[in-house]
């Protein structure tokens, strides 16, 4: 890099621009990238900072990943309810109901659901709340 000396800000803007420029980065070249950001880490003086800068170095090759995909059951079952929501062209002041019953069977489904999965399928619910609130506007 330069003469500066090295710093876990450093380390982490770094981290934060291989994260911009890794994508679709074969896995050695995340590899490579880690050990590199890794290397830059030991340098850090301080002990505390370099513990640190270790770790989110080592955070690279998941954080490139991105999260798992759901694939549970109740993820399937909530994103059927999520397309029957959306695509339902009939008037909004029979929309509107059943938008809120699906918005709750959703959540019965993200308290069912294995932790790693439920916080997605709580999201589904996000536009789902957008849509409500668009149709109640929509139609006063």
């Amino acid at each position: 890099m330069n003469d500066q000396p090295v710093d876990y800000e450093t380390v982490e803007a770094e981290l934060q621009r291989l994260l911009d420029d890794l994508h679709g980065a074969t896995p050695v070249a995340v590899q490579a990238e880690t050990d590199r950001l890794r290397a830059l880490a030991e340098q850090i003086q301080d002990e505390r900072g370099r513990e640190r800068a270790l770790f989110r170095a080592g955070q690279l090759p998941r954080l490139l990943a991105g999260p798992a995909t759901p694939t549970g059951e109740q993820f399937r079952q909530a994103q059927e309810l999520f397309a029957q929501a959306v695509d339902d062209d009939r008037p909004a002041d029979v929309r509107i109901p059943q938008i809120e019953r699906i918005i709750e069977q959703i959540g019965v489904l993200a308290g069912e659901a294995p932790v790693r999965e439920a916080g997605a399928i709580r999201r589904l619910t996000s536009p789902l709340l957008r849509l409500l609130d668009h149709l109640r506007t929509a139609s006063s």
